[in-house]
């Protein structure tokens, strides 16, 4: 799969995506979530993203997104706020954030793929996506989004007015969107926790694990100095993490660069994905590859490649571009076009019989392709091969030829 699939729709399995709304059992009551799967069978990739405080950005454009990249994508909003029950409070946040954890675990109906398990925290978010990440080996790893350490901010507060001031505004500006509690509930609530409510506590364990960790020194609600700088001052007594730090000109919600995130996110999930190998070796994975598409050169696709071999699509996107050197579009193309040669030379078959062995449907589809690619036509490369007994090589350069599963002129399939 493409980084183009962040922004282009492809059903590429012929199970479309979806979504689906579920509550999860929490302690005071029903936490709404929302699951966006991703279409086709077998087992994904899961992201959890885990909103900040009140949770007015809820990054449902990164789960849509990320969703088109082959992850499911799991929201869900804490206790006492956006609809879900009870009275909101930090430590309930975090005992929410844990009990939807749990059922991604323990679920059976979504295919979630439970070695790959990520959280996508944003402010606040990133102090429960940093203790679940710390805590639960089962959790892959994690994005932090504009960290929000509120006891590092608290402990700042104490030495200077500004930071005091910080606090307990960017707290009371977020009463009205919660539930059963007030401000200097919640202040006492931190300054009585003030581990639990910070990531610091959690580097030793956070420092072993893939992280994007993404900020902004632009940032108008946590400065980097008090969710930001400190941590990474400190993972420096850690050599050998797997933090990447990554910084940009934005504000606390990234509002002007949502693609430049995307991408970023995209990216390093792909990488830190754990894969399954049950179903093939590097040594014989492009042979094995190769054996799976020819014989259905019409109707192969990306998900039934990964089906096949019981790994993610994404993940065998890549796999097959590292060790091919060839995206699967491009893949499927030169094995078409051997076949055709292969028939051209050592048959007399007629052309619309080649176009269809081949796997295309129309023969004038076939012909232009197959001239793009040998820089002659099926006639004058039959020719070629009974005048000089050698066969015409491919164009050096190639110009990327979308071809559809059916053999038609779409843009959505190899």
């Amino acid at each position: 799969m493409k980084l183009d699939s962040l922004y282009l729709d492809r059903d590429r399995t012929g199970q479309g995506a979806t979504l689906f709304s579920t509550a999860v059992a929490g302690q005071q009551g029903r936490i709404l979530c929302t699951i966006y799967t991703v279409g086709g069978q077998g087992m994904h990739p899961v992201l959890i993203f885990t909103h900040g405080y009140p949770g007015h950005e809820k990054n449902l454009d990164l789960a849509q997104s990320l969703r088109r990249m082959g992850f499911h994508s799991v929201v869900f909003f804490y206790r006492g706020s956006w609809g879900s029950e009870g009275q909101f409070s930090f430590n309930g946040s975090i005992k929410d954030t844990q009990a939807v954890l749990d059922f991604v675990l323990t679920d059976t109906q979504h295919g979630f793929d439970k070695k790959n398990i990520f959280f996508i925290g944003h402010s606040l978010g990133c102090i429960t996506a940093a203790r679940m990440i710390a805590l639960y080996p089962e959790v892959r790893g994690g994005v932090f989004l504009a960290p929000c350490d509120f006891g590092k901010m608290y402990l700042l507060g104490k030495g200077g007015k500004s930071y005091s001031q910080s606090i307990a505004c960017t707290i009371e500006e977020g009463i009205p969107y919660v539930n059963g509690t007030d401000s200097q509930t919640l202040i006492r609530e931190i300054k009585e926790h003030l581990d639990t409510f910070s990531i610091e506590p959690y580097i030793e364990e956070l420092a072993k694990k893939p992280i994007l960790w993404i900020s902004s020194p632009e940032d108008e609600v946590v400065s980097e100095q008090a969710g930001t700088l400190s941590f990474m001052q400190k993972l420096k007594n850690y050599p050998g993490h797997q933090i990447q730090w990554h910084r940009v000109a934005s504000d606390h919600y990234f509002s002007n660069i949502r693609m430049e995130i995307s991408m970023k996110i995209a990216n390093f999930l792909l990488e830190n994905i754990e894969h399954s190998r049950s179903r093939f070796n590097y040594a014989t994975f492009e042979e094995e590859l190769n054996n799976l598409i020819r014989p259905n050169l019409a109707g192969v696709t990306l998900g039934h490649v990964a089906e096949y071999f019981q790994v993610s699509v994404p993940y065998v996107s890549e796999l097959i571009r590292q060790i091919t050197g060839r995206s699967f579009t491009d893949l499927v193309l030169k094995l078409r076009m051997e076949e055709a040669g292969r028939l051209l030379a050592g048959s007399v078959l007629p052309i619309s019989d080649i176009t269809r062995l081949s796997g295309y449907q129309e023969a004038s589809y076939f012909m232009k392709v197959f001239k793009k690619y040998y820089g002659c036509t099926p006639t004058q490369y039959r020719n070629r091969v009974q005048e000089t007994g050698s066969r015409p090589a491919p164009q050096e350069t190639l110009s990327r030829t979308p071809q559809p599963s059916d053999g038609n002129p779409k843009k959505s399939d190899p």
